[in-house]
């Protein structure tokens, strides 16, 4: 297959990092990926594997951490480029990789007129969240754009119900396709002696964007800072990082959180940490508690739309606390360091999300998308240039 992966940039990000393993992924098994952006470069960029041709739309350097305006701009320029790359270059699928390629990803493939393209859309979150209960010119809208995709890959269950629910889509054109989270084989560091006097090590990972609740993990910190020793490690950025840290400083617990910015191995960290705490509002299928459980690190979730409840089995495999509840997070965080779960049955639960697994989930399911559409098979190959760029 030629497959074309359309996302914002590089930057750092789980979907930008799980559309560069996906692509490098299918790319060894011999299929031809564009991996087409609609800015250059970003903090991922180093991890494109040689098969992947990776196709800018625009010069301008993708930011460390994307999002808000300068983000929306970007994906409104790369409207026209994306149509005239498909007109030129006619992969067999585009396939836009997260919620904020849908829109680009169907006015370009309306504008190609080149139906003969398959479009492909990856729900990497909720489309509910962002809406009442009412019907509304905005949820009617973005309704209308997701049926336009021949077929939507959800990152978990509730994801895939919540599309079908919004968009009135068949369930049988949204597909549960696990992510490629967790590289095949893991090198971390050997998890360190406990802290002589007792001091536990907790971690949380992520983007400084409100999504992922670090004020409210602030807040529950400082609870369980008064009951026990501990240490919380914020590690990420985002445009969030200055309120953080004023927050950490107002709440009093300054100097035990740890701001150490982006960090190049997320393993090692998880390795190195007693608890993992996911305290988003909202997730698809949350990569970084995936990672952590891979490295046997006990884990403490929101109940937040997506993928948290699915992936701890319902609460088996560590505890769910409903979203911005300051007080059962702390206590969850307490049982979770006073009672952990088996690191073997952690490891377990993610297999499915390993590099090879998700890789041939992928194939598995946009060959069949191929097949059902009587898509013609291409052979592999490099891309012949940036065509789109002479018009």
């Amino acid at each position: 297959m030629h497959l074309a992966f359309f996302v914002h940039s590089l930057s750092t990000g789980g979907a930008q990092r799980r559309t560069i393993m996906l692509a490098n992924g299918l790319a060894a098994r011999g299929h031809r990926i564009d991996l087409v952006t609609a800015v250059d470069g970003g903090p991922e960029t180093g991890l494109v594997g040689p098969r992947v041709m990776r196709l800018p739309l625009a010069p301008s350097p993708a930011p460390d951490v994307a999002s808000g305006g300068v983000r929306t701009g970007d994906l409104a320029a790369a409207i026209r480029p994306l149509s005239r790359y498909l007109r030129h270059n006619r992969p067999d699928m585009l396939v836009g990789m997260a919620n904020h390629a849908v829109i680009p990803s169907v006015l370009a493939h309306t504008l190609a007129g080149r139906p003969a393209i398959r479009l492909v859309l990856r729900a990497s979150n909720h489309l509910s969240r962002r809406h009442d209960a009412t019907i509304n010119p905005r949820r009617a809208a973005e309704a209308w754009l997701w049926r336009r995709a021949d077929a939507v890959l959800a990152v978990s269950g509730d994801v895939a119900r919540d599309v079908v629910s919004v968009t009135g889509l068949p369930a049988g054109r949204v597909l549960t396709v696990a992510s490629p989270i967790l590289p095949d084989r893991l090198h971390a560091a050997r998890r360190p002696l406990p802290a002589g006097d007792g001091t536990v090590r907790i971690l949380a990972m992520g983007r400084f964007v409100r999504q992922k609740g670090f004020d409210t993990l602030l807040h529950a910190f400082a609870l369980l800072s008064a009951r026990r020793k501990a240490r919380l490690v914020l590690a990420g950025d985002g445009p969030d990082r200055s309120a953080l840290h004023v927050l950490a400083d107002s709440l009093g617990i300054a100097g035990l959180v740890e701001f150490p910015g982006l960090v190049s191995n997320p393993f090692d960290r998880f390795a190195g940490a007693d608890l993992f705490v996911l305290s988003s509002r909202w997730e698809g299928m949350p990569g970084v508690l995936v990672e952590a459980m891979a490295l046997g690190c006990p884990v403490v979730s929101t109940d937040c739309p997506g993928g948290p409840r699915e992936l701890l089995r319902q609460g088996a495999l560590g505890p769910l606390v409903p979203v911005d509840d300051t007080a059962a997070l702390a206590d969850a965080m307490d049982a979770a360091l006073s009672h952990p779960v088996s690191a073997d049955a952690l490891r377990r639960r993610v297999q499915d999300f390993t590099l090879d697994n998700a890789t041939t989930s992928y194939e598995t399911a946009l060959l069949h998308l191929g097949t059902w559409q009587g898509m013609p098979r291409h052979p592999a190959g490099p891309a012949k240039g940036l065509a789109w760029q002479t018009e």
